[in-house]
């Protein structure tokens, strides 16, 4: 069976080692990379070609809406889907060309 290939991209490093955490009890996922700047999201999507990015809207660096449009233009493909607890940006998301989004407090099913 063919796994899902995901980068974890948020500027915490705990979110990311609880993202990671959580969805490695996934049979179907595999977390090929995870990432807290802009830079490393671009040379990680580049060498690891993730299926999905799971990406904070809000980050140190560069917000998630325009590494998006960056990530979209280098590579088409890949399924962003945002993280966030602010839901008032995502029309801006998926016009940025994010599929789609998902809340931080969500549980894990």
């Amino acid at each position: 069976m063919d796994t899902i290939r995901i980068l974890l991209v948020d500027d915490h490093q705990v979110v990311r080692e609880g993202l990671r955490r959580m969805l490695e009890l996934e049979p179907d996922f595999d977390i090929v990379g995870e990432a807290g700047i802009a830079k490393d999201v671009l040379d990680q999507t580049e060498i690891l070609s993730p299926e999905i990015i799971l990406m904070d809207i809000k980050m140190s660096d560069i917000d998630g809406i325009e590494l998006t449009r960056q990530l979209k233009e280098k590579s088409p493909t890949t399924n962003v889907i945002m993280l966030t607890l602010y839901d008032e940006y995502l029309p801006q998301a998926i016009e940025a060309g994010a599929r789609g989004y998902l809340t931080k407090d969500i549980s894990r099913e």
